[in-house]
């Protein structure tokens, strides 16, 4: 779920949302409970934040299925931009060592307009808003509407108090999806609960429940180290909890305060590959 550096990968990503540089906003501590007012504000300054500049990340994605000591690896590239919409993210992924040729690929934009795009079978972007919530591929977790995070900009939202996650001051969320969300992308899911961290302003934690309250899935930022200048994610971890099983998003090694041309991140360009970027300009993450 979730824009990625400071949302996930914010989303992510979304992760970004997710995806931008962790900046402390406040020294307090305290679990102060928001009014509407400073709940309001708080997540609109969340939604509004935007990238200083592009980036490029090399991830792996390393499946655990709860019932096995086997691990499934996929290797992938991700770019992020940001314009006045939002965030968009290119990601070409495939299993470790699959031919980059070989490999899927996605155009993901989150924000109040939120879009998916992949290459069908002729190599021509299709639109695949309604199989968003279908994983990357078929043994993981991780799907584009995990990366995409659009029920940060559902506008039907609860304040759900302020309180210690994994001893940081929280702010909570209970987010809910509108109507057409329901009829054309999942059905399932009836409320996503995120929590920003009250200092750094990043989402930490997302968990999407039934319609019922049942847990689905639970999104959860990992580690996170300095990075050229700038504080990002290292791990993203995404657990089913009907079957138990994992996915772990790590980053392997980033270039940042990278400059893209727009085109590069529209449905028309999906089938061209992204330029390459300098190794000098990568940043080991290991």
């Amino acid at each position: 779920m979730f824009s990625f550096l400071r949302k996930i990968l914010l989303a992510a990503f979304a992760l970004v949302a997710f995806a931008a540089p962790l900046a402390a906003q406040s020294r307090d501590f305290g679990l102060k409970q928001l009014d509407a007012v400073e709940a309001a504000a708080v997540l609109d300054a969340f939604r509004a934040y935007r990238l200083p500049a592009d980036y490029c990340l090399r991830i792996e994605i390393v499946h655990k299925p709860r019932k096995s000591e086997d691990e499934t690896r996929y290797a992938g590239t991700l770019w992020g931009t940001s314009d006045a919409e939002g965030a968009l993210l290119r990601l070409d992924v495939g299993a470790a060592g699959m031919p980059e040729s070989e490999r899927k690929r996605f155009l993901i934009r989150s924000g109040k307009t939120p879009g998916l795009w992949t290459l069908g079978a002729a190599g021509t972007p299709e639109k695949i808003d309604a199989a968003g919530t279908r994983p990357f591929f078929s043994d993981l977790v991780f799907t584009p509407f995990d990366l995409q995070t659009p029920f940060l900009f559902w506008e039907k939202y609860e304040y759900d108090g302020t309180r210690r996650h994994r001893a940081r001051p929280v702010h909570f969320f209970k987010m809910f999806p509108p109507e057409d969300f329901r009829e054309k992308i999942d059905a399932e899911i009836g409320s996503v609960r995120i929590g920003f961290d009250r200092v750094y302003n990043a989402l930490v934690v997302a968990e999407s429940r039934s319609r019922d309250g049942e847990k689905l899935k639970t999104f959860t930022l990992g580690s996170i180290r300095r990075t050229q200048g700038l504080y990002m994610f290292k791990e993203l971890e995404l657990r089913d909890e009907k079957t138990r099983d994992r996915d772990t998003l790590v980053v392997r090694a980033a270039a940042l305060r990278l400059r893209f041309a727009p085109e590069l991140f529209t449905p028309e360009f999906l089938a061209k590959p992204m330029p390459k970027i300098p190794e000098s300009l990568f940043e080991s993450a290991d």
